[in-house]
């Protein structure tokens, strides 16, 4: 069983990664702002003053732009990695990142700060599903990092990665809410709305 949904997971990934190849930038770019447009109107994202966002790289939900635009008016902090390991720092501009673990940039900063301190954890994934369950990467650190805390997170994805069901494991954290351009999917209500445009 547990080798079938690795390959499963396998397939996912394959399947996903052709799909973000072939999504022309400029088309990323507006559906980005569409998602990040949702987040900001959610109720975890207006209450929260310290937000653990992501950088986000090629074939993700474009998190760039955002991350200027707020930290303007919430404490942003971002991931680094070291080693098995996953912290969080202060976001204090472009000029302070540089170049970590897959090439994702890190913040310089010598203010590390703790899970208890953060009041929203806004998640990358490689795929999701109706059940706010996430598929990351393979390494496990977002799941690690979230196991230790029970405040909410939010995954983003296109809508081409937000599926019925995708393979889970006992350690893997639940999302409290996914959102997508043309769906929001949240744990708490179990409500699965599909959005169409105005």
């Amino acid at each position: 069983m547990e080798k079938a949904g690795m390959m499963n997971k396998q397939l996912i990934r394959k399947e996903i990664y052709k799909l973000k190849q072939s999504l022309p930038d400029e088309t990323a770019a507006y559906l980005s702002r569409k998602i990040c447009c949702r987040l900001v109107q959610t109720e975890e994202f207006q209450k929260a003053h310290c937000i653990a966002l992501y950088y986000s790289i090629k074939g993700e939900v474009q998190t760039v732009e955002p991350i200027e635009e707020w930290c303007k008016k919430k404490k942003i902090v971002l991931p680094a990695v070291s080693g098995e390991n996953m912290s969080f720092y202060l976001y204090t501009g472009k000029e302070h990142l540089i170049p970590g673990t897959l090439n994702i940039p890190e913040p310089v900063s010598p203010e590390m700060i703790p899970a208890e301190n953060i009041d929203l954890f806004v998640v990358p994934g490689i795929a999701f599903d109706r059940e706010c369950n996430r598929m990351g990467r393979g390494k496990g650190y977002y799941d690690r990092f979230l196991a230790e805390t029970d405040k909410p997170a939010i995954g983003l994805c296109f809508g081409f990665q937000l599926k019925e069901r995708i393979p889970t494991e006992e350690h893997d954290r639940k999302m409290t809410m996914v959102i997508a351009e043309d769906a929001i999917v949240s744990s708490h209500h179990q409500s699965h709305r599909n959005l169409h445009d105005y």
